[in-house]
């Protein structure tokens, strides 16, 4: 299963699943969710009044703003935009659709690329913790004879078809699951 490391957390039990492989991009296999807003006068303790756009699911962006909100219950009664893409969650505080964006570091210097004005009129106000890119999750089940198909997934990147493939869901490729980064699985 690929899926995000919030998801993971929530399902594995569950599915008695364990991670094999996380994502990469730019070398590093963790991201920091952030809370951003157009206007510089915008701070995170008045965001909690206005509309909020994000490109995960509700349950998951809430779970996000209450680690960046101090007010008890802020998070939960927090109006939520949800859009197909972080992208599209930056640009929805473009056009007045909403007044932050919940999306990634990464997603912001995107913009900077598709609309440099829009950027530099943005400001970072609330940054939430570490937590891994994607994750490729197997049933602990899974046997021995499938290890060639992770590691056909693990090298997709030294393939340019494959590094395609790979670019298509935001990453430059794969690698094992390091046990270390446990912490990192948003508890």
């Amino acid at each position: 299963m690929l899926l995000s490391s919030w998801h993971y957390r929530n399902i594995y039990k569950t599915y008695s699943l364990r991670p094999v492989l996380v994502g990469v991009r730019n070398g590093k296999t963790h991201q920091k969710r952030i809370l951003v807003g157009k206007d510089k006068s915008v701070n995170p303790e008045s965001s909690k009044t206005g509309r909020i756009a994000s490109a995960t699911s509700i349950q998951h962006t809430k779970s996000v703003l209450r680690e960046m909100f101090r007010e008890k219950g802020a998070a939960d009664k927090a109006k939520i935009l949800t859009v197909p893409k972080d992208i599209d969650a930056l640009m929805s505080v473009g056009f007045g659709m909403s007044q932050c964006a919940l999306t990634t570091r990464n997603s912001l210097e995107k913009l900077k690329k598709v609309n440099p004005v829009l950027y530099r009129k943005m400001t970072i106000l609330s940054e939430g913790r570490e937590s891994l890119l994607l994750i490729l999750a197997t049933p602990e089940s899974f046997t021995k004879d499938a290890e060639s198909i992770l590691r056909i997934i693990q090298n997709m990147s030294g393939d340019p078809d494959g590094r395609n493939k790979i670019k298509m869901i935001g990453l430059d490729g794969w690698q094992k699951f390091d046990p270390s980064d446990e912490s990192k699985l948003e508890g």
